[in-house]
């Protein structure tokens, strides 16, 4: 018997994922559906499939935290903002915390205009100091001059006429993060954009430079910029997530995702990176003395195998941990040393 959800919260929380799904693999060209089919669905979605969201975008602000990224503070808007989580980490974490100030104001978009007002409304619960604004126009450039611009979970959403509205609004901005699920189709859909940007843009994130995307010209059947992230640890001591969980067949301990993180050319931004770094895509293959991974630089991406022998502790860490970057020597095509960024 359900504790945490009511047998309707459960028949629309399968709603929900069914619609979701669906839209990834509809027929190209047709417009995705609209989910918010009644007021419940907010609320249900931003405790479940929107928390598990905002982990993802924990991992990345992490990371751009210990990649030394610096952002201008006039202000964040948030594009297809959903229920506000994308603001809401982004208003706690390192990264973001300049935006808490007098002069910064956050500003929300989405088509559906409950979804706007749900994402206000838990955006000043959760940062009360927070200036937040409700954009009830589509954005224009003016919007996004000086801004950060937040991009989270739309490219699935999106008609091709629609991403290149979005990328021309994204060349505006003075910085972006953009986060999306880890599927195949919607990643290399988001390197594709990334490669767009890079006349206005420096990379600043997954990559460890700012060259085409190496993934894009490998076989689209295997290659794709991915990487998974650590579920809050609720997910495995709290009943709502073990009955979530069950009774949806989500695996909660998979938390699959793509990203990139891009700042305007001559802006200040704090980033380096060590000669000889890569990054480290999707899961390592662990094998007997040995694990099979892939990794991007600028010369592309590439399927090697690291000895255990060359580093345990490192070998170990790909094991257990959700390691980004490492940093290797080779001799030829072979990896002769390895070490954590």
């Amino acid at each position: 018997m359900s504790k945490h959800f009511t047998r309707e919260d459960l028949v629309r929380l399968k709603h929900l994922r069914s619609v979701l799904l669906s839209i990834e693999e509809r027929v190209p060209g047709t417009s995705a559906p609209r989910y918010w089919g009644f007021d419940q669905d907010l609320e249900l979605y931003d405790r479940t499939f929107a928390e598990r969201i905002g982990w993802k975008w924990r991992a990345v602000l992490a990371e751009l935290a210990r990649r030394g990224f610096v952002v201008p503070d006039s202000g964040v808007l948030d594009y297809g903002c959903g229920t506000g989580v994308a603001a809401r980490e982004w208003l706690a974490s390192d990264v973001g915390a300049s935006h808490l100030t007098a002069k910064a104001r956050v500003r929300l978009w989405d088509r559906d205009s409950g979804a706007r007002a749900f994402a206000k409304a838990r955006v000043l619960r959760d940062h009360p100091k927070a200036k937040v604004d409700e954009l009830v126009r589509a954005p224009s450039p003016r919007d996004l001059e000086g801004q950060v611009l937040l991009v989270s979970h739309v490219l699935d959403e999106l008609v091709e006429g629609q991403v290149d509205e979005l990328i021309a609004l994204a060349r505006h901005a003075a910085a972006v993060v953009w986060v999306e699920p880890g599927s195949r189709i919607t990643s290399r859909r988001l390197s594709e954009a990334r490669d767009r940007l890079l006349d206005d843009f420096g990379v600043i994130a997954p990559c460890t430079h700012s060259e085409r995307c190496g993934a894009l010209r490998l076989d689209p059947e295997r290659s794709w910029c991915h990487f998974f992230g650590e579920p809050a640890p609720e997910a495995f001591t709290e009943g709502r997530w073990a009955e979530f969980g069950r009774e949806l067949g989500i695996d909660l301990r998979s938390l699959p995702y793509s990203f990139v993180a891009l700042a305007r050319k001559g802006a200040e931004v704090a980033t380096t990176v060590a000669p000889g770094t890569v990054r480290l895509l999707g899961r390592p293959r662990m094998q007997r003395g040995r694990a099979l991974i892939d990794t991007c630089a600028a010369e592309g991406v590439r399927e090697e195998i690291l000895l255990q022998r060359l580093d345990k502790t490192l070998f170990k860490a790909l094991d257990r941990e959700h390691v980004e970057t490492i940093v290797v020597e080779r001799e030829g095509d072979a990896i002769v040393a390895a070490r954590r960024e």
